[in-house]
This record gives C-alpha cells, sequence and structure tokens, in this order.
C-alpha cells in the first residue's frame, strides 16, 4: 500500500474516533471550513497601529492586533481554550505573529542588539488544571518561531495570588480584581530587556496593564503588547494620542 493510501487510511480511521468539525460552524470536514475562513478575514483590523481599550488605563503603551473578537474569530478562539480543539494552534498562532511581528518592528534599536523578549500573560493554576495546558503559552510558542530570530520566548510572568474569573466583571472590578496580581519570577530574564507582553485578546485591558506594571516593576527596558484579537467595543478613536494624527 503506497504511502498517500496509507495517509488517507489512517485519516479516515481517526475520523471514525474523533470526527473533525470546522470550530467556527460545525460543519464536518475540515478543522476551519473554506466559508468560516473568509468570514475570518473580514474580522481583520483596519487600523494596525496601536490600539487601546476605552476608557485607556493609566501608563497604557499600546498594543497591536490582528483581529476583532467576533463571530467566528471568537468561536475558534474559545473552541481553542476552552474547547480542547489544540489542532487551531497553527492558525491562531499565525495570526497573533502579525500582531507580534509589528510590536516587535516598533522597539527602537539598541546597541546590543539583543532579541525581544515575549512574555505570555500567565493563566491561574486553576484554569491551567481545568483546561491541563496553558494555551496562551501554546500561541505565544509558536509565533516566536514564526517571528524569527529577533525575539525568545520567556514565560517569566506568573500570578501572585488568587483571582476571581474575569468573565461578567466590569472595567473597575477587573481592574480591581487583577491589582497586584502578577509577579516576575525571574527577573534576569527581563531586566534592562526590550519585551513585548502577549495575550490573546483585548477586553478591558486590565490583564495587560498589570502585566505590564510587573515588567517594568521587575526593571524591563520597555514593554510593548500584541494580542490576537480585540472585542469590538474597544477599538480606537483616532483622536487618541496612541494612534497617528491625520494629515
Amino acid at each position: 500500500m503506497g504511502g498517500a493510501r496509507v495517509g488517507e487510511t489512517l485519516r479516515a480511521a481517526l475520523d471514525l474516533v474523533l470526527p473533525l468539525a470546522c470550530a467556527g460552524c460545525g460543519r464536518p470536514g475540515e478543522g476551519v471550513c473554506a466559508s468560516c475562513r473568509r468570514e475570518l478575514a473580514g474580522l481583520a483590523l483596519q487600523e494596525l497601529g496601536p490600539l487601546a481599550p476605552s476608557p485607556v488605563p493609566r501608563d497604557w503603551p499600546g498594543c497591536t492586533g490582528t483581529l476583532r473578537y467576533e463571530g467566528v474569530s471568537a468561536r475558534l478562539m474559545k473552541a481553542f481554550k476552552d474547547g480542547g480543539r489544540r489542532d487551531l494552534a497553527d492558525l491562531l498562532a499565525r495570526l497573533l505573529s502579525d500582531a507580534v511581528a509589528r510590536a516587535v518592528a516598533a522597539v527602537p534599536p539598541h546597541v546590543d542588539h539583543r532579541p525581544v523578549v515575549l512574555v505570555p500573560i500567565p493563566s491561574a493554576p486553576a484554569t491551567t488544571r481545568r483546561r491541563g495546558d496553558r494555551p496562551t503559552a501554546i500561541l505565544v510558542r509558536r509565533a516566536a518561531r514564526l517571528v524569527g530570530s529577533d525575539v525568545v520566548m520567556a514565560p517569566v510572568l506568573s500570578m501572585a495570588r488568587g483571582t476571581a474569573d474575569q468573565a461578567g466583571l466590569d472595567r473597575a472590578a477587573r481592574q480591581d480584581n487583577l491589582a497586584t496580581a502578577m509577579r516576575v519570577v525571574s527577573p534576569e530574564a527581563v531586566h534592562g530587556r526590550d519585551c513585548v507582553l502577549v495575550d490573546d485578546v483585548l477586553t478591558s485591558g486590565a490583564t495587560l496593564a498589570e502585566g505590564h506594571r510587573a515588567l517594568l516593576a521587575a526593571d524591563a527596558r520597555t514593554v510593548r503588547m500584541a494580542v490576537c484579537m480585540v472585542t469590538p467595543r474597544r477599538l480606537p478613536a483616532l483622536a487618541l494620542p496612541l494612534s497617528s494624527p491625520p494629515d
């Protein structure tokens, strides 16, 4: 039996055990069907410069993103994080790597030429136990390989204390929930280094703002931010000082 035929037989056998369906619409046959891929492309952000939630958190440095978090993009991210669909990792990492590359390109050149440190937002211990792994770290690791030798991943942030689930909390409650909740477990990895803090979705900005604070407290030289997706109500107005002024 030829290699191609063996591959077809193996896939057919696996489909009997784990039938593959589109994570965006449930249609059988592909991890993400052609229709959902087209819908995904239509969710690309029009603004490629620094983004900010509304209202803008204190000392917010700007954040790059790739897609709006709605419709099929939201379904794919939820399926990846909480639905066990780790087969989506390559697709989502490619989308994330676009935002990461733009954040890295904004880092000013320095004479030491050291790689930019990509720091994933940490998961709460209870969340990690429930999921069995750290989805954000998986995406950041793959995105780092796509961006290339200009970056190195360092998962040095951890939760310094317990926090409540952010889902359902308003902006003020999210900020209070996360205040001083993170710490850098290996300060030497970020001391004097340019960092890009990476998360999957930008909502209120509270999580990223806390990670930003913790990295600066560990003497990171600069801290930029990148996410794969941005909730629609958080898209910036052109009047934000983070965006380039109109000509």
